[in-house]
């Protein structure tokens, strides 16, 4: 699973309303403005999103998210609107286990723009282009109990539910049950490439 794959040209989706890519530095602006017109909704799930996240936070995110990439450790990608230029989601594949080849698939979507079927496609495009790029064989999608939007989304990507975890997340110091969903390759309908 060592492979390097050129980020600055990692388009993995786009249609006539929108494309999903990796963030470049100079989009820290319009990833906080995302971020911040979403709070509410995101800090409801996600402890990283708080009441005072900032500029300086989307700018640590996308250096770290830079440096993860070149050492294959996550792939960040955002959802962008082609007709306005406007972030209106986030998917990413973090947390790699290259032991057992799976790691976790997250998402999140602008408010105003949820229902709207934005994660599903950035949710399977980033599936696909993990099985297809980086020799995992497995994505796991971990949803708190409570969060039935995102269970929606796994659902609708193709993931099965495995179970109910006990006390699987932790959320602002607090353990959560969550249900954890699974995506391997031929839910998408690819193969699993042979082993080098």
């Amino acid at each position: 699973m060592n492979r390097h794959i050129d980020r600055d040209r990692q388009i993995i989706y786009c249609d006539r309303h929108i494309e999903v890519r990796p963030l470049g530095l100079r989009e820290a602006a319009a990833l906080y403005d995302a971020v911040h017109r979403s709070k509410r909704a995101i800090s409801e799930w996600e402890a990283w999103c708080t009441q005072d996240y900032s500029l300086a936070d989307a700018k640590q995110f996308l250096q770290r998210s830079i440096e993860q990439w070149s050492v294959n450790a996550a792939y960040d990608f955002n959802v962008i609107e082609r007709s306005t230029g406007l972030i209106v989601g986030s998917v990413a594949v973090n947390q790699i286990s290259q032991l057992n080849q799976l790691a976790n698939l997250g998402y999140w979507v602008r408010e105003g723009y949820t229902g709207r079927g934005i994660a599903v496609t950035a949710a399977r495009a980033a599936a696909g282009f993990a099985f297809a790029k980086t020799g995992l064989t497995r994505l796991e999608i971990v949803a708190q109990a409570g969060n039935l939007r995102s269970q929606r989304v796994a659902e609708k990507t193709g993931a099965t539910l495995e179970c109910l975890a006990r006390n699987r997340l932790v959320f602002h110091g607090e353990p959560r049950d969550a249900k954890v969903f699974s995506l391997v390759p031929s839910d998408l309908g690819l193969s699993v490439p042979a082993a080098a």
